[in-house]
């Protein structure tokens, strides 16, 4: 008893902020909507800290509206929207099929395929990519544990460091780094996961390793047009980066030039491959409006906001300032805390811009208050990676569940697939962040 005690006087902040994560897991696996979850976790938050209804109240609306949250808002419909377009236009399944004649070995089309899909976010897109993987398998019998496993982790290799991504860009925003420096240190990350879950492939039957016939001249040019989507995205937004970067000092504000050269240009290039891809696939006015409709845009949004008010609650509760205290005194290393919190928060919330949202603000504000001039970029990179590998351990990943359910299968052939890739992640994960962090300290 008097142990507990002693934790409770000594970690006050830590065991509230843990606590609100807490509700969250529990009401999340009590099948309470997540942004419901969020929201119950805010409030539990406010009456933890002892923040004054008004108050809390305030920062809630804060939290709501502040320009940080209605650009993230923007990009996820305009995001989401494109995605559902390509889908609905059979855009998306021309993609896949030419992907599949060019890939030609049964095992490399399995990981590529999912990973090819996983360059366009939609909340779900595992199920997209599960009849792929199924059909690149063949005839060979592959289980639906190891099916269901190659569909998820290579889904997303790329949410490390692809801009598309909302959680890329919050960390980016959070971290106050631009997108172009903060992709340049991810990028490893991505590479980590895609060379670890070729473990998945272990004890694979040798008819998934059988090279096919080649693929018909022109595959990879009718590839190339079918994916001008994506294109039109990534060229939209390097020719809007260099244009904010253009502009002579004081043409903007400087708040508002952080702002808009974080969404912007990513903004910008979504909304001219949303026109570009109703225009390629003849979807007129009625038909982009039925998209713009669509509830799951909608539900996506509110999820997005009650995270951002979530995390305005721990900047207003002095969250980050109160723990990096106590751990200061308890002498409790901050690598610990940076990796373990993002954990947690991925855990949770089974996704990216959850574990982002909820943890950044802490993970910022201990390196901060840590002595000395200490750089923020290896601890950003640990605890994206953490978190990012308790967002994919977690069974509330939507994409996980979709993956099982339609390869027939439960949790326990999946983990038993694809721990082994994680357990090497984490630790290539960690040798990276020591390695970062001694380069970065000697300059």
């Amino acid at each position: 008893m008097e142990a507990i005690k002693a934790i409770l006087t000594a970690f006050p902040a830590l065991l509230c902020t843990l606590g609100a994560f807490g509700l969250i897991l529990l009401l999340a696996r009590l099948k309470v909507p997540l942004w419901a979850a969020v929201v119950a976790g805010t409030a539990a938050l406010a009456v933890a800290f002892r923040i004054p209804p008004t108050q809390a109240a305030r920062a809630a609306l804060t939290g709501a509206i502040r320009p940080v949250t209605l650009g993230l808002v923007v990009i996820t419909v305009l995001l989401l929207a494109l995605s559902q377009t390509m889908r609905s236009a059979g855009q998306l399944e021309q993609i896949v099929s030419l992907a599949r004649m060019l890939l030609r070995r049964p095992a490399v089309a399995m990981a590529a395929l999912p990973a090819l899909i996983g360059l366009l976010p939609m909340p779900g897109g595992a199920l997209f990519s599960a009849p792929m993987v199924e059909s690149a398998a063949g005839q060979t019998r592959v289980s639906g544990g190891r099916l269901s496993a190659i569909n998820y982790w290579y889904r997303h290799i790329w949410e490390h460091w692809w801009p598309l991504y909302p959680g890329v860009v919050l960390a980016t925003s959070l971290t106050r780094s631009t997108l172009g420096a903060f992709i340049a240190f991810q990028v490893p990350l991505g590479v980590f996961m895609a060379a670890s879950g070729v473990l998945i492939f272990r004890r694979a039957h040798p008819d998934l390793h059988v090279t096919a016939a080649a693929p018909a001249k022109g595959t990879a040019l009718k590839l190339l047009g079918a994916t001008s989507s994506i294109w039109v995205i990534m060229l939209v937004w390097a020719a809007g980066s260099a244009a904010l970067k253009a502009l002579p000092q004081g043409a903007l504000p400087d708040s508002f030039r952080k702002d808009a050269a974080k969404f912007v240009p990513i903004g910008l290039g979504l909304l001219v491959s949303l026109i570009w891809t109703a225009r390629l696939n003849r979807l007129g006015g009625r038909g982009l409006a039925k998209v713009m409709a669509t509830r799951s845009i909608y539900a996506m949004v509110g999820l997005v906001v009650a995270v951002m008010v979530f995390q305005y609650m721990l900047e207003d509760a002095e969250a980050a300032r109160r723990i990096a205290a106590e751990l200061s005194r308890q002498r409790i290393p901050v690598t610990l805390v940076v990796a373990v919190l993002p954990f947690v928060a991925g855990m949770v919330t089974g996704l990216a811009i959850g574990f982002v949202g909820v943890s950044f603000p802490i993970v910022v504000g201990l390196v901060a208050a840590m002595p000395g001039e200490v750089p923020l970029r290896p601890y950003a990179v640990l605890a994206y990676g953490c978190g990012h590998l308790g967002m994919m351990l977690s069974p509330l990943h939507l994409c996980h569940v979709v993956s099982n359910r339609y390869f027939n299968t439960t949790f326990g052939p999946v983990y038993r697939r694809i721990l082994p890739p994680a357990a090497v992640l984490a630790a290539l994960v960690g040798g990276y962040f020591a390695a970062l962090r001694t380069i970065l300290a000697a300059r």
